[in-house]
């Protein structure tokens, strides 16, 4: 591919095969050797760079794949052990061929054996995906723990089983809880313990016998044991406080995503809200608008307030409310405006109001403060109460024909049922005697009184019942 674009670059595009087998050709002619040495260095080191990144992808699928959240200090510690296994394994090589080829050149045939043992143990283990991923650090740290100690026993003081035991306790901090962290140091403890057992009493004729006296192999194992456990407070204490930050952290982040949503949430809800409250407001029965609480302009109007008052949208926005209200009321209006924007409950007030027509009609106004746009404005819903305003006057007059006909009959009634009363009695008190002509006649003009006042009341009734 890289020849192909120099080929490409230095050489024009050809017309016919032949040309291209000229341009080839030059190509190889003006390259040098020296940068055909250097292209085919660039060649073998991008293969290298993918088969390391092919590597480092292939151990952390194996290796981290348990953990799933990602803002816990358990999810780093699994990187931790996962970059250690895949720095450990092409590492290793460095000390195991020429560690184990010395072995075998001085016949530390145990040696030899113990580390290519330890070697593929930990890579059947590490990378068994069947496995737990706790066992398999615990594993690994346990086969580390055992090449240290026979490392120790075979090669005393110059070998690195000393190494490995602090450097077992810094691994262990840091892949592990903090409670297994100490206990690691508590196993150094015993393996040096093991050991001054084998300086006092020269057993397995170990190098650590010959090269120490149990005084100065405490010495030694107190300056490790020292340093182990002052690493392992030092990282249990820098991983506590990075645990304690990330905690706080996702917590943090918790908090904001929720607020966050729901602020999202609200947002939407205001969205719907203002959709529904603008078709409430344009699509609405009753004419609607907005004021200016100031200039008392028209800032916005509704669909029934343009059809009810026979203005156009943009006749409306150029008008003031006095453009549409009989003078006489004003001061009212005002009143309840002051009222409305001082109090969040709506007023209402019962006025006239004129159509582009010039047509007066009865309306109640209900005010409510609210904000437009950043102003203080009035919303106004305007009803037209005209069918109820005659509904009203209609009773009124009923309750007149009423009242007139009791009246009627209070008083009209009254006097002719008085006469005919005492000229019954009259009658009735001279029993033995002939009724008097003049009282029969009193009698029977009475009557038709009463008659004709019957009539009228029957009269007033009836029409009183068709009006209804």
């Amino acid at each position: 591919d890289v020849y192909k674009r120099q080929i490409y670059i230095f050489s024009p595009i050809p017309e016919t095969a032949s040309s291209c087998y000229q341009s080839f050709f030059s190509f190889w002619i003006h390259v040098s050797p020296k940068d055909m040495e250097t292209t085919r260095k660039s060649v073998i080191t991008k293969t290298l760079m993918r088969l390391w990144f092919k590597y480092k992808m292939f151990v952390g699928e194996i290796t981290c794949k348990d953990v799933r959240n990602k803002q816990d200090i358990a999810y780093w510690r699994e990187k931790l052990f996962t970059s250690f296994i895949t720095y450990l394994l092409p590492v290793c090589l460095i000390s195991l061929v020429p560690g184990v080829w010395v072995a075998l050149q001085d016949g530390y045939w145990v040696i030899a054996g113990f580390d290519l043992f330890a070697v593929a143990s930990i890579i059947l283990v590490a990378f068994n995906c069947n496995l737990r991923l706790i066992f398999r650090k615990a594993f690994v740290m346990g086969v580390l723990y055992a090449l240290a100690i026979v490392l120790l026993v075979y090669l005393g003081s110059f070998g690195p089983g000393l190494l490995y035991l602090f450097a077992l306790s810094v691994f262990i901090t840091l892949i592990f809880p903090r409670h297994i962290a100490y206990w690691s140091v508590g196993l150094n403890l015993f393996i040096c313990i093991c050991c001054a057992l084998i300086v006092e009493l020269k057993l397995f004729n170990s190098p650590l016998g010959k090269q120490y006296q149990l005084v100065p192999w405490i010495a030694v194992s107190s300056n490790l044991l020292f340093l182990s456990w002052v690493s392992v407070l030092l990282i249990s204490k820098t991983i506590s406080s990075l645990e304690r930050t990330i905690i706080k952290d996702r917590h943090l982040s918790d908090r904001l995503r929720k607020e966050t949503d729901e602020g999202i949430l609200r947002n939407q809800q205001l969205k719907e809200s203002e959709v529904y409250y603008k078709k409430l407001f344009f699509q609405g029965p009753s004419p609607m608008w907005i004021l200016d609480s100031e200039s008392l302009n028209f800032l916005q109007v509704n669909e029934a307030a343009i059809a009810e008052y026979g203005y156009t949208t943009e006749e409306f926005l150029s008008m003031t409310i006095m453009d549409i209200k009989l003078p006489d009321d004003m001061a009212a209006m005002y009143n309840e405006l002051q009222k409305s924007a001082s109090i969040e409950t709506p007023l209402s007030i019962f006025t006239r109001h004129l159509r582009k027509s010039s047509e007066s009609f009865p309306v109640e106004v209900k005010f409510n403060a609210i904000v437009f746009k950043g102003k203080e404005a009035v919303l106004v819903i305007a009803q037209d109460i005209s069918e109820q305003v005659e509904q009203l006057m209609a009773i009124a007059c009923q309750n007149e024909q009423l009242m007139e006909i009791a009246y009627i009959q209070s008083h009209h009634v009254r006097a002719p049922l008085a006469r005919i009363l005492g000229l019954v009695d009259m009658i009735m008190n001279g029993k033995n005697e002939k009724p008097d002509q003049e009282l029969l006649i009193y009698l029977n003009r009475s009557a038709r009184d009463l008659d004709d006042i019957i009539r009228k009341i029957t009269d007033h009734t009836q029409r009183l019942k068709a009006s209804l």
